[in-house]
């Protein structure tokens, strides 16, 4: 009686679940180390859109800037303008034209030769070549490429010659000639210096570079002046 009583007890014993203190905790979650990583972020690129450093752009080629209207100083008497034709009168226009260029930065143009005539435009473009018309005194009547007329002190003024590109993009050439190598091109308003001319071709240097420019492709130079 006693053995059968023991063989039941062992059954029932083996009937129940394992100890407790191996089951498994659900309350804190898979083990970190079978825990399913998050991926880094990555930087797309498209294909074919590789970046490309840039040089930095070239300075663009200075145009002429169109003369700027200036205040006129103070107010002046009701003749001005006959003054200014009186003036024109006297002035000396015997001598040939011939061209010259701005020695400033910024050069008053005045409506007569004198510092008392009205400042009727400011030019802000040093070495512009300019037309001498006529002297009066110190003061020079110029022209500028566009037309513009009037006067300016002599001291503002520099016999050092320089052009003006005109018309279109110009190819300045390591030679007096069309077949040479092209140095650089020029845009319509880039002033140049001027190393010497011959009837068809003129020596030049601007932005840097030095070659030869056609003479008919600037503005500047008297009908087969030569520069030497």
């Amino acid at each position: 009686m006693a053995r059968t009583i023991a063989l039941l007890a062992l059954a029932l014993i083996l009937m129940l679940p394992g100890p407790l203190a191996l089951a498994t905790d659900q309350s804190q979650g898979p083990p970190a180390d079978t825990a399913k990583a998050k991926p880094a972020k990555t930087r797309k690129v498209k294909s074919g859109k590789v970046p490309t450093v840039k040089a930095p752009a070239a300075k663009p080629a200075q145009t002429v800037p169109a003369p700027v209207p200036a205040k006129p100083p103070d107010a002046k008497p009701a003749d001005t303008k006959a003054d200014a034709a009186k003036a024109d009168t006297k002035a000396d226009t015997k001598a040939t034209a011939h061209f010259a260029s701005l020695r400033a930065e910024k050069v008053y143009l005045r409506a007569g030769p004198g510092a008392d005539f009205p400042i009727q435009w400011v030019f802000v473009r040093r070495g512009l070549p300019v037309e001498i018309l006529a002297t009066f005194d110190i003061y020079r009547k110029i022209r500028d490429s566009e037309g513009t007329v009037g006067w300016v002190n002599q001291q503002m003024l520099t016999g050092r010659r320089s052009v003006l590109v005109a018309g279109a993009i110009r190819d300045l050439h390591s030679d007096a000639n069309a077949t040479s190598e092209v140095v650089a091109q020029l845009e319509p308003g880039v002033v140049a210096a001027v190393s010497k001319c011959d009837p068809t071709w003129c020596e030049v240097k601007a932005g840097g570079y030095k070659g030869w420019l056609k003479r008919d492709e600037v503005w500047g130079l008297e009908p087969d002046e030569v520069i030497q």
